[in-house]
């Protein structure tokens, strides 16, 4: 119970923190020093956690990736690929609200921790004239991007959650479905309210040949999600080599590199990463979220209640779905079914902890996409409560059928 209550305090100082505009690249440092002193942490003890924070392996590869990512959007900003890349989709599929959902759900394949910030000028320029909140138009870059993320086996919470339980991706894929389609679903109904067809004419060119001149500037971001989903390569790796071709197709010189390299990096989203990186690691090394788990877990409470709560809480605490996977699935294995965990009850904890994800204020799309848009963050909470309601009532699938 102590363990709740400390966590609890130190989320609602950032959730209020955050809604004062205060960056969270210095408010959640703010929030693991806040943790480190509830916990009595020594301070050599805090500066290991931190230290391990920022050089771990995944840290490096996330903060480069973004690094990338940022660099990526720069070039086709720039060069004015990704405004011809929208107004040629805005031809060939006439309803802008497909358009909208679209591209930061094809940016969504591809396991980018900065894909918000990828898609999310896509979306302010899909938008056109539309009259919209900058709070509308935040919701629907954040909640398209994460349609794959339940089914999809390059993302790393299905592979850790596949290897904790012993289940195959493609039996968490079939469990999962559900979900997925829910958030395509229920997202045409919550994040269009108020949005007309807004039907475009067709050019003198055709559909036919502005979708091609779509596939023509996409083909960067392709040849990307390519490299990762059909040959395996890493992101970085992946997101570098298009940078790479990016560099060349356009022809620029060392100059212009470095001009490139100099306005796309935010040395503010970069610390935020870290931020983020520092608060998750001191939650690990405290035992919060692991205090938090053994409280539920000796409450006696219902099997399905505590699928539900302790992944639901984890993921709220750190915005990742490794995170809440890799605390709480080898906790929660021995109530998910014996000899075998049961799909539906798999299902059920990995929705919860999803569902927490996205509720989650140190989610780092979250945050990059209602800094992108300058959205009022409490005011996207509202428009995002009652749609991932929607989407975990779809646990109900699994739990009849398997």
């Amino acid at each position: 119970m102590v363990d709740l209550l400390k966590t609890v305090a130190v989320m609602a100082v950032i959730v209020v923190l955050l809604r004062r505009k205060v960056s969270m690249s210095a408010v959640m440092p703010l929030g693991a020093l806040m943790l480190g002193i509830l916990y009595l942490t020594p301070p050599l003890q805090f500066l290991k956690a931190t230290a391990v924070a920022i050089f771990d392996p995944k840290s490096l590869e996330m903060t480069l990736t973004l690094m990338l990512t940022m660099v990526m959007e720069n070039i086709l900003r720039t060069t004015g690929m990704l405004k011809r890349m929208v107004s040629s989709l805005s031809t060939a599929i006439p309803d802008r609200r497909i358009v909208m959902a679209a591209l930061p759900a094809m940016i969504g394949m591809l396991p980018s921790p900065g894909g918000a910030v990828f898609s999310a000028p896509m979306v302010e320029e899909a938008s056109g004239d539309a009259d919209m909140a900058p709070e509308q138009k935040a919701l629907i870059n954040y909640w398209y991007r994460h349609i794959w993320e339940y089914v999809s086996p390059l993302y790393p919470g299905i592979i850790l959650a596949a290897g904790v339980t012993g289940l195959s991706t493609q039996t968490l894929f079939a469990v999962n479905l559900p979900f997925a389609l829910s958030v395509v679903a229920w997202g045409a109904l919550f994040c269009f309210r108020g949005v007309g067809r807004q039907e475009t004419r067709p050019s003198s060119a055709g559909r036919y040949s502005e979708f091609l001149t779509f596939l023509t500037m996409v083909s960067p971001i392709v040849l990307a999600l390519l490299l990762v989903v059909i040959f395996r390569v890493n992101a970085v790796i992946a997101l570098g080599g298009a940078v790479i071709t990016l560099y060349g197709f356009q022809r620029y010189t060392p100059a212009m590199i470095v001009k490139n390299l100099r306005e796309s990096i935010s040395g503010k989203a970069l610390f935020m990463v870290i931020g983020i990186m520092i608060f998750q690691e001191v939650l690990r090394t405290t035992g919060a979220l692991a205090g938090i788990s053994t409280f539920f877990t000796v409450s006696h409470m219902p099997v399905y209640l505590l699928l539900f709560l302790i992944p639901f809480v984890a993921g709220i605490m750190t915005g990742l779905t490794v995170g809440y996977v890799g605390i709480t699935f080898p906790l929660l294995l021995p109530l998910m079914g014996t000899p075998a965990p049961s799909p539906a009850l798999v299902a059920l904890a990995f929705g919860s902890g999803f569902a927490g994800v996205m509720l989650s204020p140190v989610h780092l799309c979250y945050v990059l996409t209602c800094e992108y848009f300058q959205a009022d963050i409490a005011m996207v909470y509202h428009r995002l409560f009652l749609p991932s309601a929607c989407v975990m009532a779809a646990v109900l699938i699994p739990l009849y059928f398997w």
